[in-house]
């Protein structure tokens, strides 16, 4: 699992009709359910026609380790949103 206010990789993909294509104007964004400050990354080019940003996450004060990322762009010129949960160990 990640480790709170360790770096990332997030690395994310996206297919149409079983063939990966590009997601234009990518970002992710991550959020809990109390305000944690702004947390929106842009997608770049990676590996394996895999888009990526580096990711820095704190750890809630309240002990609260639940985040959800939300990945928004376009595919062909329609927009795509997918949401995800994560879990945050906290640091050593």
């Amino acid at each position: 699992p990640p480790v709170a206010f360790g770096k990332m990789r997030v690395r994310v993909s996206a297919d149409a009709h079983g063939a990966p294509v590009v997601l234009d104007g990518g970002v992710i964004f991550f959020e809990m359910k109390m305000p944690m400050g702004d947390h929106r990354y842009s997608l770049v080019p990676g590996d394996g026609g895999r888009q990526e940003a580096e990711v820095v996450l704190p750890l809630c004060p309240s002990g609260n380790r639940r985040w959800y990322a939300t990945v928004e762009g376009a595919v062909a010129g329609r927009p795509v949103t997918a949401r995800f949960r994560l879990d945050l160990t906290p640091p050593e």
